[in-house]
């Protein structure tokens, strides 16, 4: 059959043109032994999270091999997380870090480049590593609930190897504030975490579960198990910082859980009233350590109105003379050579006025502790007055807290990690890391919206960022430690996951479909 002239004419141009280039194709997945590899990886960087096993055992090396593993995945995970909001910001933060750190040295003389660039680089690490957990974690969509719950056993194998036997009873009257290779505060925040994430392993496995009743009985128990013991260490650390986050966040989430899971089937009651009473339980038996430390609480209100009645009253010029002076004692001891002399912050200081930590002692050893939180509340908020856009560093905050007198005590830090990031970073960097949990917490909440995560996961998670958002109100606990970043790398890894699983599948290109199930 003879062709027209016009397709004639178009077949000659497709001619010039070539052969048509063929659609790109996605990048294949990486193979079953790097899977492998990244997932053993996380599973070291998983059960040594919430423990101190000591260098060898360090959480983050995991977070290191997984990191390395990528380097054979081409450039698919990088193109696949550069498409994330969050990794763009977090690119910019890390800029404005790098930046920052030139700026803080230049206030602070004592204190090198590269000095406030180490401080800076744990808040880099948490950043990076998130997402390394994030992109092997989006391949793996079984993962997560076994990784949370390989953090709760390590923590109570830590638990248990550090635990003192011999004095059980000095634990159980509040005599004895063990440490279990942590600091108390970090081991109470870690110990809510823990028990939050045992008690929705526990409601998971008990839904999931056949209906067998042994195998039910059996987890039933292994899961009490977890729960009890992640609550024990949460009452032996004392700490009320991390009981407050616990006893706000756990009942906001199971209420929130409750009416969600309302409308499409019945509660799991068995689990729910076991956990209940295994806390009721430990909490009566360990009744003198909750007296102990919420006792003369009266006493402390009363304290601080005297102490706010009898304070001098601090005038504007009062305050811009004290800190003038200050300047001048730090500019005059660094051009000496001498070691210049402790800072002075606050008019009262400068009048000579008894220092606030000095009056509220007077009560019980518990109020101390609260009112040497509301001295470096105080202390923070004048230091973020002074330098409120770039802050003073984060390398600089340390020696700007330490010459406080709080009544013989010494602290490296405000006891409030928000708090903390104001005056290291200032308002421009606390907004963008600000911005960097909101993206994280929008990309849970559009995940749970697409139904790429269960309504079980996205609670658990919810509550774990709930828990260690409250306890930081009351201590700094986001990045200081490498056991404190890794717990928090892998819940917010899971966040990343489910934000590129979603993306995948809504724009067809789902690696999980050509790898296998892991």
């Amino acid at each position: 059959m003879l062709s027209s002239p016009a397709d004639m004419e178009v077949a000659r141009r497709a001619a010039e043109r070539g052969p048509a280039p063929e659609r790109s194709r996605p990048a294949p997945a990486p193979s079953a032994g790097l899977r492998r590899a990244a997932a053993l990886a996380l599973a070291f960087l998983a059960f040594f999270a919430m423990s101190d096993f000591g260098l060898p055992l360090r959480p983050e090396f995991g977070a290191y091999a997984a990191l390395l593993l990528l380097a054979w995945c081409g450039a698919r995970p990088w193109r696949e997380l550069w498409a994330l909001p969050y990794t763009r910001l977090l690119a910019a933060f890390v800029a404005f870090l790098v930046l920052h750190a030139a700026y803080a040295s230049t206030i602070e003389p004592r204190s090198s480049y590269s000095e406030q660039l180490t401080v800076a680089a744990k808040l880099v690490k948490l950043g990076v590593f998130s997402c390394v957990v994030g992109w092997w974690l989006s391949l793996m969509p079984k993962a997560p609930p076994r990784l949370l719950a390989l953090m709760v056993l390590g923590l109570l194998v830590a638990v248990l190897g550090y635990m003192p036997w011999q004095e059980l009873p000095r634990l159980f009257d509040g005599s004895l504030r063990p440490r279990f290779g942590l600091p108390e505060n970090l081991s109470g925040l870690l110990a809510a975490v823990g028990g939050w994430l045992a008690l929705c392993l526990l409601v998971g496995a008990w839904r999931l579960a056949p209906k067998n009743p042994h195998l039910r009985l059996g987890l039933l128990a292994a899961g009490l198990v977890l729960y009890g013991g992640a609550f024990m260490v949460l009452l032996f650390s004392q700490s009320r910082g991390a009981w407050l986050a616990f006893a706000l966040a756990v009942p906001s989430m199971l209420l929130a859980f409750a009416a969600v899971r309302r409308r499409h089937s019945r509660l799991p009651w068995v689990p729910l009233v076991a956990a209940f009473a295994t806390t009721v339980l430990l909490a009566v038996s360990a009744h003198e350590i909750l007296a102990q430390r919420f006792a003369g609480v009266d006493r402390l209100l009363g304290s601080v109105e005297a102490v706010v009645g009898a304070a001098p009253e601090r005038t504007p010029s009062a305050d811009a003379d004290a800190r003038a002076s200050d300047r001048a004692d730090r500019t005059r001891g660094t051009a000496s050579g001498t070691k210049a002399p402790a800072p002075r912050r606050f008019a009262s200081e400068a009048s000579g006025a008894a220092p606030e930590a000095e009056l509220l002692d007077a009560s019980t050893a518990p109020n101390k502790a609260a009112s040497v939180r509301l001295r470096l509340y105080e202390h923070g908020l004048g230091l973020a007055r002074e330098r409120p856009w770039f802050g003073w560093g984060l390398d600089t905050l340390p020696r700007l807290v330490a010459p406080l007198d709080l009544g013989g005590e010494r602290h490296a830090h405000l006891h409030n990690a928000y708090l903390d990031a104001l005056v290291g970073i200032g308002a421009v960097g606390a907004l963008l890391l600000a911005g960097l949990f909101l993206l994280l917490a929008g990309e849970l909440v559009q995940a749970a919206r697409a139904r790429v995560i269960t309504v079980g996961s996205f609670w658990a998670l919810a509550g774990a960022l709930g828990i260690v958002l409250i306890a930081n109100l009351f201590d700094s606990l986001l990045w200081r430690f490498d056991y404190t970043r890794a717990p928090l790398e892998l819940l917010f890894g899971c966040c990343i996951a489910y934000g590129l699983i979603r993306r995948r599948r809504r724009a067809g290109t789902d690696a999980l479909s050509a790898a296998p199930r892991s």
